[in-house]
C-alpha cells in the first residue's frame, strides 16, 4: 500500500475510534484499539484521554457476523440470560455467525421473513424484541392476550375500564341478562280479597292477581311470592315479568286439605327491598253462593225514568247461578223476572223502569230461599197513585184526645204486606225528629184497593166506633188534637230520617203551626167528630167525598205531595178497615 494512502487511513481509523469510544459510548464496555496506550493506561482503551478511568482490561471482541455484538454469547445485549438458551455455538448451529453458512443471526433466519433476535434488532437495541422489557408489562399493547395492558384486549379482560363483547356483567349496560343494570321496583300487588277454588291452579277471580312494575322490564324480573299458608302457593315462588313488559298475572294452586284451620292465605310479593300483599280465599269446590247486597238500597225516581241496578252475592259462583226478582207492588214498574251471575263472578246489573202512575214499594231478589230488598219511590201525580197513603185520620174523637185512629189505603192493584211497617209521630214544631214510632204487627196486609186500620186504646174503648181496628198501638202515639204530623214508612225507617227519604212512604202535616208537611199543611182542623181525609181525586170536595157524595165509594188514592190540596175536612168520620168493601 503506497505510504500517501497510509497516511489517509490512519486518521479515518481514529475518528472511527473516537466514535467508539468508551468514554462517549453510552454502551457498557467500550470498543477498544485506536493503536495508542495513553499515559495512566495500561491498555490501549480505545480513545486519546490520559487518565481517564476507563476499563484498563478491555479486548478486541471477537466479530460475529458483521456485528458489534455476538448475539450468541452468554452476556449478549446485557440482558444476563443466556441468547436463544445456548451456551455453545451460537444459535444451536455447529458453524459460528462468522463462518461461510448463515447463521440464525443472519437476516434471513430459519427461512422466516422476519429478523432473528441476534439480528440489529436484537433485545438490546432500541426496538422491542420478544422478550425484552417491552414485553408483557410494558406501556405498549400486546398481540391482544395480556389482561395487564392499559389498553382493550380482544374481548377477553374483564377488568378492562371499556365494555367487552358482552361478557363483564360488571359494566355499564349488560347484554340484556341482568335484570339489575337498569333499576326497577314495585308498583302495586293486587287485588286484594280475590278468590281461588280448592283443587285448581290458574289466576285468581273475579280479578285476576297481577304483579306490577313502575317501569317496563329492561329484561326478565323474577319477583318473589311467598304465601302464609299452604292451601295457596304460586309455583317455585316466583312471578316472571317478560322482558319490555310492566306487569304479569299470578298463577295460583289452591288446597284446602292442606290446612284445615284456613281458608285463606296472604300473598307477599317482593322485588329488591320493595313488597305488596294481598289476601286470597279458597272456596270449597262445590261451596253455595248466597245473596249479599242489592244496590241502590232505596232510590226515588220519576215516572217512566230507569234506575240502574246490581244484585251481588257473597262469593264467586262455581256455576252460572239465577236470581228472581220481583217488584212489590207490580205497578211501581218493571224489571226482568231473573238475573244471572256468572261462574266465578261475584255480581249482575239489571235495569229497573218505573211505571207511569208513580207509587212506593219495594224491589226483591230472591235466591234459594233468601231475598234482599231495596226501596223504591216512583213520583207520579194524579189520582192513581203507586204506594200506600194515609187515608184518613182523627187526632182526637167523641171519646175523648185519646179517641185516635189512622186509616190506610191501598190504591194499587196488587196485595201489599205492610207488617213491619212504621207508624211516627211528631209534634207540630218539634225539630230534633218523631218522638213515637209504632211497629205494624206480622201478617198485616192490605188487598188491591182496599183499607187497614189502625187505632189507639182509647178508640177501641170508645162507644161510639163501630169499625174495629186491625191493629193497635195501645198508647205508642199520642197525638195532638189541634196540630202535629202523622207519617208512615218502611221497616227501616228512623225517628231522625228527614221527610225526603225515600224510607218515608208518606206524610201529613196537620194545624195551623205544623212545621214539616208535605207541600203546604192542612191549616184547619176538622169538628170533635169530624176527621181529616184524603180525596178521591184532584176535583174531590167535602161535598162529594161524604156519604151519598160522587166521590164516597172512589177510594183515597189523591197524592199530589200537598197536604192542604190533597186532605179535606170530613164533619163525621169514616174509618175503614180490612173488611170494608174494597174502593173503587
Amino acid at each position: 500500500m503506497p505510504w500517501s494512502f497510509r497516511q489517509m487511513l490512519a486518521p479515518l481509523s481514529a475518528l472511527l475510534l473516537l466514535m467508539s469510544a468508551c468514554g462517549d459510548d453510552p454502551e457498557p464496555r467500550p470498543v477498544c484499539g485506536n493503536g495508542i496506550v495513553e499515559a495512566g493506561e495500561t491498555c490501549d482503551d480505545g480513545n486519546r484521554n490520559n487518565n481517564d478511568s476507563c476499563d484498563n482490561s478491555c479486548r478486541r471482541p471477537t466479530p460475529d457476523a458483521g456485528t458489534g455484538e455476538d448475539a450468541g454469547t452468554e452476556d449478549d445485549a446485557g440482558t444476563g440470560e443466556e441468547d436463544g438458551g445456548i451456551v455453545e455455538d451460537d444459535a444451536g448451529t455447529t458453524e459460528d455467525a462468522g463462518t461461510g453458512e448463515d447463521d440464525a443471526g443472519t437476516t434471513e433466519d430459519a427461512g422466516t421473513g422476519e429478523d432473528d433476535a441476534g439480528t440489529t434488532e436484537d433485545g438490546g437495541s432500541g426496538e422491542p424484541d420478544a422478550g425484552s422489557e417491552e414485553d408483557g408489562g410494558s406501556g405498549e399493547p400486546d398481540s391482544g392476550t395480556d389482561a395487564g395492558t392499559g389498553e382493550d384486549d380482544a374481548g377477553t379482560d374483564a377488568g378492562t375500564g371499556e365494555d367487552d363483547a358482552g361478557t363483564d356483567a360488571g359494566t355499564d349496560v349488560d347484554a340484556g341478562t341482568d335484570a339489575g343494570t337498569v333499576q326497577v321496583s314495585l308498583d302495586s300487588f293486587g287485588p286484594t280479597g280475590t278468590f281461588a277454588r280448592t283443587g285448581t291452579t290458574g289466576a285468581t277471580f273475579p280479578e285476576a292477581l297481577t304483579v306490577r312494575l313502575r317501569e317496563d322490564a329492561p329484561a326478565e324480573v323474577w319477583v318473589e311470592v311467598a304465601s302464609s299458608s299452604p292451601v295457596l302457593n304460586v309455583q317455585g315462588g316466583l312471578v316472571r315479568i317478560a322482558p319490555g313488559e310492566r306487569s304479569a298475572t299470578v298463577q295460583v294452586t289452591a288446597n284446602l286439605a292442606a290446612d284445615p284451620e284456613t281458608d285463606k292465605a296472604t300473598l307477599t310479593a317482593t322485588l329488591g327491598n320493595d313488597t305488596r300483599a294481598a289476601t286470597v280465599r279458597v272456596l270449597a269446590a262445590d261451596q253455595a253462593a248466597e245473596l249479599a247486597t242489592l244496590s241502590p238500597e232505596v232510590i226515588s225516581v220519576s215516572a217512566g225514568q230507569t234506575q240502574g241496578f246490581t244484585v251481588e252475592l257473597d262469593v264467586p259462583p262455581a256455576q252460572d247461578t239465577v236470581i228472581q226478582l220481583a217488584l212489590e207492588p207490580a205497578s211501581l214498574g218493571t224489571v226482568p223476572a231473573t238475573v244471572t251471575v256468572t261462574a266465578n263472578s261475584l255480581s249482575a246489573k239489571f235495569d229497573f223502569t218505573a211505571g207511569s202512575t208513580g207509587g212506593e214499594g219495594q224491589l226483591v231478589a230472591a235466591l234459594n230461599g233468601q231475598s234482599i230488598a231495596a226501596a223504591v219511590q216512583v213520583s207520579g201525580g194524579g189520582s192513581s197513585t203507586g204506594h200506600i197513603v194515609i187515608s184518613e185520620f182523627a187526632p182526637a174523637g167523641p171519646g175523648g184526645a185519646g179517641d185516635e185512629f189512622i186509616e190506610l189505603y191501598n190504591p194499587t192493584s196488587s196485595a201489599v204486606d205492610i207488617s213491619g211497617w212504621k207508624l211516627q209521630y211528631k209534634s207540630a214544631t218539634g225539630t230534633t225528629g218523631y218522638n213515637s214510632s209504632f211497629a205494624l204487627p206480622a201478617g198485616s196486609v192490605i188487598a188491591p184497593r182496599s183499607y187497614f186500620l189502625v187505632v189507639s186504646t182509647g178508640y177501641a174503648s170508645s162507644s161510639g166506633n163501630t169499625v174495629t181496628g186491625n191493629a193497635n198501638w195501645g198508647g205508642t202515639i199520642a197525638m195532638g188534637g189541634s196540630a202535629g204530623h202523622v207519617r208512615l214508612g218502611y221497616p227501616e225507617m228512623a225517628l231522625t230520617d228527614a221527610i225526603t227519604s225515600p224510607l218515608v212512604v208518606d206524610t201529613v202535616g196537620y194545624g195551623s203551626n205544623a212545621n214539616q208537611p208535605e207541600g203546604t199543611r192542612i191549616a184547619a182542623v176538622p169538628p170533635v167528630a169530624g176527621s181529616y181525609e184524603r180525596k178521591a181525586s184532584a176535583a174531590s170536595t167535602a161535598a162529594t167525598m161524604v156519604v151519598g157524595g160522587a166521590d164516597e165509594l172512589l177510594g183515597n188514592g189523591h197524592d199530589s205531595n200537598d197536604n192542604s190540596a190533597d186532605f179535606i175536612l170530613r164533619p163525621t168520620r169514616q174509618p175503614q178497615n180490612a173488611s170494608s168493601a174494597a174502593e173503587p
